[in-house]
């Protein structure tokens, strides 16, 4: 005989799907008898997928927990009477038979709100930390191999560093305020500007 899912016996609170799924088929005159191990889960579980030691003496299967087994979609354009053009969405849905396709549908489009629904009610939380500078010392070694085309300065400004041969912010910090100042064509305003850069793109503060 050939033996079908119709034949399991099911405690009340379980059903079978589809009882004419294929279990297998007897040749001889003999008693069949299995115990199934019946699990809850999401998505899919590997039969090559470590198991605790309790299950060791169950045949593993694969094991496919979504009731959705495929998905299609496809749009179409609706013009009305005025030339305007609108979209219809055509969706095709096909389950296991566990669920329906509109439930299907449901259930999904209710996950997605609850997931965007998160994303509105989490509030923000911005923790801000002053960073106060040691006027002591300053290590020009994290900064010795940034170019100073990096900090993005005024033409004029970046000519006269350039001139004077100052290739990089580590060349930049060998020189005092008042020394910056001393460079040919580099007025106050140059000056000014080069100390809010150093100030807002690498938190420094020359005195």
């Amino acid at each position: 005989m050939v033996v079908t899912a119709d034949l399991i016996e099911l405690p009340e609170n379980l059903e079978i799907v589809n009882k004419s799924h294929y279990i297998a088929t007897i040749s001889t005159s003999s008693i069949l008898e299995f115990e199934f191990k019946i699990e809850y889960g999401t998505g899919y579980k590997l039969a090559s997928q470590l198991f605790s030691e309790e299950d060791e003496n169950y045949l593993q299967l694969d094991t496919i927990f979504m009731p959705v087994q495929k998905v299609d979609f496809k749009i179409e354009n609706v013009y009305d009477n005025a030339n305007n053009i609108s979209e219809r969405l055509f969706i095709d849905i096909w389950t296991d038979g566990s669920i329906s396709p509109n439930d299907a549908l449901k259930s999904a489009a209710q996950i997605i709100i609850n997931l965007f629904a998160l994303l509105i009610e989490n509030k923000a939380s911005i923790e801000t930390t002053d960073l106060k500078p040691n006027n002591n010392s300053l290590s020009i070694e994290p900064y010795t191999n940034i170019a100073i085309e990096e900090l993005q300065l005024s033409v004029r400004a970046y000519n006269c560093l350039k001139k004077a041969q100052i290739n990089t912010v580590g060349d930049l910090l060998q020189y005092s305020p008042e020394k910056l100042q001393e460079l040919k064509n580099f007025g106050r305003k140059s000056a000014d500007e080069v100390f809010l850069i150093l100030k807002n793109k690498l938190g420094i503060i020359l005195k």
